[in-house]
């Protein structure tokens, strides 16, 4: 067989000439070809990159004229399709809000899953975000009164901490379900005020109506704790009140 070099040149190198359909063997003729002329023979055919699949992938010189790729100051390789999550990728083409990859023992896959809302949570999905809220009484939070004068709010604690007495008025606006508590710690005791139309149930007992009506402490450490029953305007006790109370 003779060497490379004792071949003869080819004046031209064509694309079925790279992969000789005749052999020297079978009495053709084998040429040498430079490098320049076997690229030139694939920028002739197009310019193509094509996947067929996570393994395969074919790339294709070409352009028009045939040194389009010599000539170019960048190429772009495009892609499309999905890449396996074996290979690093998610395995999906597609999401709709709110959804998140949620890994599989079996398979080594990745699943497209929204969260899922437990007790007392609520789950909002949107474009490009999710909101978590809770459902329900917000954290009970207490409050140390030493003036004369409270506002109570839904959801609070207070405490009477005055050596006069401690007026606490109920909230105007509470929803079905809120919770206000009261316990006593100075010496001038508290009392719970009413807004128009509100009324506050103690066992068989009743606060008279509105403004007028008003459940008071007898002993400094004296507590209770309400529940609102009607919206805005009814509430009881929840369990029982510590100490003797004063219906009015």
């Amino acid at each position: 067989m003779p060497k490379i070099s004792a071949l003869p040149a080819a004046a031209s190198v064509n694309l079925t000439d790279i992969l000789p359909e005749v052999s020297p063997a079978s009495g053709g003729t084998t040429y040498k070809a430079t490098f320049q002329q076997v690229y030139n023979a694939f920028a002739l055919g197009g310019a193509a990159l094509t996947r067929t699949n996570d393994t395969n992938v074919t790339l294709t010189l070409g352009g028009s004229p045939a040194t389009a790729l010599l000539n170019a100051t960048s190429i772009t390789a495009g892609w499309s399709g999905s890449l396996s999550v074996a290979r690093g990728g998610t395995g999906q083409t597609s999401f709709t809000n709110g959804q998140l990859l949620i890994g599989n023992t079996t398979g080594n896959t990745l699943t497209p899953a929204t969260l899922t809302a437990g007790t007392n949570i609520t789950i909002g999905n949107s474009t490009g975000s999710i909101t978590i809220s809770g459902v329900g009484e917000a954290g009970f939070g207490w409050t140390d009164v030493t003036g004369t004068t409270q506002a109570m709010a839904v959801s609070s604690g207070y405490v009477a901490d005055n050596a006069g007495l401690v007026t606490l008025t109920l909230p105007a606006v509470a929803a079905f379900g809120a919770r206000v508590s009261v316990v006593g710690s100075g010496a001038g005791g508290w009392l719970i005020a009413q807004n128009a139309l509100q009324v506050i149930h103690l066992g068989s007992a009743t606060t008279t109506v509105g403004v007028g009506g008003s459940l008071a402490s007898t002993n400094r450490w004296d507590s209770i704790q309400l529940i609102c029953v009607i919206a805005n305007t009814t509430w009881t006790c929840l369990g029982s009140p510590v100490g003797n109370i004063t219906i009015v």
